[in-house]
């Protein structure tokens, strides 16, 4: 069982990857990046455990391409969640990892959980260089890995932007992707 802060079906390429995809935020993370957007999601307790097993029957029931892991660090959770890639793998549904770690600070189970995904966004977030006009990326330090498989020709389309704005019946707000000035002036000035 990993443990997640929420759970959304997506469709949002330049954000989370190709096609429909289930987006898992997972909880904890050990790095805290300076300007980090999730700082909610750094700690480890609270949240809802979820088994790969269930993961599965929602991507097949949903009819899904695959699995994004945000988090919070996915690879905090490692030896959890090399069960739930192997198992979606297995079933022929792609793996989209981001993670804050670069591949030589990984563990053999941190590993196995990169090199099984599809496509890897790594390293951490830097303030300094934070650029909003990235594909899947929110600074210019971060690197987009293109295992073999179904992705390994996949081409960015850096450029432009995106903040996905859903707001629900009780009134609550929830922002996914880049929040620029010009998104936070409207959000406030309404």
């Amino acid at each position: 069982m990993i443990k997640i802060q929420k759970q959304m079906i997506v469709e949002n390429e330049h954000l989370y990857g190709p096609g429909k995809r289930l987006l898992l935020y997972l909880k904890g993370c050990s790095i805290h990046c300076e300007g980090c957007i999730n700082p909610h999601l750094w700690s480890f307790e609270g949240g809802t455990s979820i088994s790969e097993n269930e993961i599965l029957e929602i991507c097949r029931i949903e009819k899904l391409e695959g699995l994004t892991i945000h988090g919070g660090e996915p690879l905090d959770q490692a030896n959890e969640l090399i069960k739930v890639v192997e198992l979606l793998k297995e079933n022929s549904f792609t793996v989209i990892l981001f993670t804050g770690y670069i591949k030589k600070e990984l563990n053999n189970v941190q590993l196995k959980v990169w090199n099984k995904s599809d496509l890897v966004v790594a390293g951490r977030f830097e303030n300094e260089k934070r650029n909003v006009n990235l594909q899947f990326r929110g600074s210019t330090n971060q690197r987009v890995y293109k295992h073999s498989g179904p992705y390994k020709n996949y081409k960015l389309t850096d450029g432009y932007t995106t903040a996905i704005i859903t707001i629900y019946d009780d009134g609550n707000m929830d922002i996914n992707g880049f929040l620029t000035e010009d998104v936070s002036k409207l959000i406030v000035s309404n």
